[in-house]
């Protein structure tokens, strides 16, 4: 099969069923290298989405992502840090609890799903102008997705039987890491970033 054939199955599968998607996933022995620029990749496509998306209306958005959507690069550098960290805290969180998965595979999961949810801003992107109605239901659509694929992909990733309590452990550490990077942002930026954009 051709690589684009795998990954459109890949997909399926992944929409079908998680866990097994994750299994055949992390035995595809993918290399460092491409998982690393992988991670770039996906962070490049995602700021100029959202750059395409967003920035000629980002006068309507709140202060915080206004400021982040002035610069593609800015938003680039933005996306592929939230990214960075997210493989950081599914690795070590996870091993925290007793998971079994490692550094390297937390961020092939965050990669692949990234891959997912650029299919869902693509759509959007498209669907915007002619539909924005439906492009809202498609952005909700994508966000719940995310969430639920994302803890699938964490359980399989990790050895973990129960669900609900990686979606737990989800939202709690993502409220404590969104609460400390908001300090940290204010402190190095200063507020007045966020209130004069």
């Amino acid at each position: 099969m051709t690589l684009g054939t795998r990954l459109i199955g890949l997909a399926r599968l992944t929409l079908q069923d998680p866990r097994q998607a994750a299994r055949v996933l992390l035995a595809e022995g993918v290399p460092m290298r491409a998982r690393t620029g992988g991670l770039l990749l996906v962070a490049i496509l995602t700021a100029l989405m959202a750059n395409l998306q967003f920035g000629a209306g980002s006068e309507s958005l709140d202060p915080f992502s206004a400021f982040m959507l002035a610069s593609p690069i800015r938003t680039a550098v933005v996306q592929w840090g939230f990214l960075a960290l997210s493989v950081l805290l599914i690795h070590r969180v996870g091993r925290a609890f007793g998971g079994r998965g490692s550094f390297a595979d937390a961020l092939l999961v965050v990669v692949w799903l990234q891959v997912l949810m650029l299919g869902f801003q693509l759509l959007q992107l498209v669907v915007t102008p002619i539909l924005p109605g439906l492009a809202g239901v498609i952005g909700l659509v994508s966000f719940v997705l995310y969430f639920w694929l994302m803890t699938h992909f964490i359980a399989e990733l990790h050895g973990f039987t129960s669900r609900g309590l990686v979606f737990l452990g989800m939202m709690l550490t993502g409220l404590a890491a969104g609460f400390v990077l908001g300090v940290l942002m204010i402190l190095i930026l200063g507020p007045e970033a966020f209130l004069n954009v």
